[in-house]
């Protein structure tokens, strides 16, 4: 077997070594963009959906099917990757759909994804949303770095074509300048070598190396910030998604006239204290009480001023209870509703009387300047000790029977309902 001169084998090395680099940078860099690029986009569709979904099952529930087109309206406004979307009611009806003709049919494969909307309430499927999202927007990273790779090889196999011209006639500088070479490690970017005030032809090679190195140094600093602010986007976008959906909780749960629970908030409170009562064998009231002559106030003064009225009963009443588990909401128009967990009936009685006396200190409720005279309720109060055998709407339905017999009976007092 020949032996193989120096002069050769280094030329060699830094063949294999130039592709190292190049195969290296590829491998690190661009894989690398790509596969992140794609976890942020696979994330960031991800929860666009599981954002969404809430909200379109809210405004089923509550029969707003023009909100919900709206809403999906502004979101494909928003997402220009959203290339499909259509929305479906319980009965297979198409509530809105939209396709983005040109995206849709270009290169490319598109990510779908497809989910039911559940009631929150009943937890049934009360609709049907099916998405697809474009990958335009990776093909044209994908080819970014494909053009940044050559231009990176192109500079690379230039730069190796002048070394090697050039070998033969300074070797000893050349073989100095290709242990630097050699011994570069772009993960720990250990390249030493300077750039070279010499004029002749090694000098020159040794230089465009530099520069070389300065360049996939640039490249993989670009890349890494156009990963960075990818996620950056992202975390605003998520910031910015759990807010609105917030917002939504917030405004599901709350009466927006008295600011207290709305029924259902009402509602699902009253499963998990009776759930938890039920464990626990304990004690639970349900106090039903109504404005007395509250048509009487619309009457006389407006309904402005009857919003008032309600918005002050409605403060006196939280106000009056004292622990974290009692609840107090809106029934519905000048009714109001407490939920009273581990209280027997005398405690569910004490409550009501001072609900009552604080009622009846209050001289009056105003509105630009309209005073109304005082106001009176009415309560109807229904305990129970938490029994399987006992139906939990039946506590409601006796507390309500309560307050019709307190209405009854003159209004301004308290009647109670015990059930066994």
């Amino acid at each position: 077997m020949p032996k193989i001169s120096f002069q050769l084998k280094i030329i060699l090395s830094i063949v294999f070594f130039t592709l190292f680099v190049s195969t290296l940078e590829k491998s690190l860099i661009h894989d690398n963009v790509i596969t992140q690029f794609q976890k942020i986009k696979l994330s960031k569709n991800k929860l666009l959906i599981d954002t969404i979904s809430p909200i379109l099952s809210l405004n089923f529930s509550l029969g707003l099917e023009d909100a919900n087109r709206d809403y999906l309206a502004q979101i494909t406004k928003q997402n220009a990757d959203l290339v499909f979307s259509k929305l479906t009611n319980k009965e297979n009806i198409i509530v809105y759909s939209h396709t983005n003709t040109a995206a849709h049919k270009a290169e490319g494969e598109h990510k779908h994804y497809s989910q039911s909307i559940i009631d929150p309430i009943t937890l049934e499927s009360i609709g049907h949303i099916e998405v697809h999202f474009s990958s335009a927007e990776l093909q044209e990273l994908k080819h970014q770095n494909q053009m940044v790779t050559l231009k990176v090889m192109g500079i690379v196999f230039t730069l190796l074509l002048l070394f090697i011209l050039f070998i033969r006639r300074e070797f000893k500088d050349l073989q100095r300048l290709s242990e630097h070479v050699l011994s570069y490690d772009p993960a720990r970017n250990n390249f030493s070598l300077t750039l070279s005030k010499s004029s002749d032809e090694v000098g020159i090679v040794q230089n465009a190396i530099v520069s070389m190195v300065c360049k996939l140094n640039t490249y993989t600093a670009t890349l890494d910030e156009m990963n960075r602010s990818l996620e950056e986007k992202v975390f605003i976008r998520t910031k910015e998604l759990e807010e609105a959906n917030r917002k939504l909780l917030y405004l599901a749960t709350i009466d927006p006239l008295t600011q207290i629970a709305n029924r259902r908030h009402f509602e699902a409170h009253f499963q998990e204290m009776w759930a938890l009562s039920l464990r626990k064998n304990l004690s639970i009231s349900i106090i039903m009480c109504d404005i007395d002559f509250f048509k009487k106030i619309n009457d006389t003064y407006g309904h402005q001023v009857g919003d008032a009225v309600l918005k002050g009963i409605a403060q006196i009443i939280k106000s009056s209870l004292q622990r974290s588990s009692d609840l107090v909401a809106r029934y519905g128009g000048e009714e109001f509703v407490i939920l009273l967990y581990d209280t027997d009936k005398d405690k569910a009685l004490e409550s009501c009387k001072k609900i009552q006396q604080n009622i009846r200190n209050t001289d009056g409720y105003v509105f630009q300047n309209i005073k109304t005279e005082p106001v009176t309720m009415s309560f109807g109060i229904s305990t129970t000790i938490a029994n399987k055998d006992f139906d939990q709407d039946d506590l409601i339905k006796n507390a309500d029977i309560a307050l019709y017999k307190a209405k009854n009976s003159g209004r301004d007092c308290i009647v109670s309902n015990e059930s066994l």
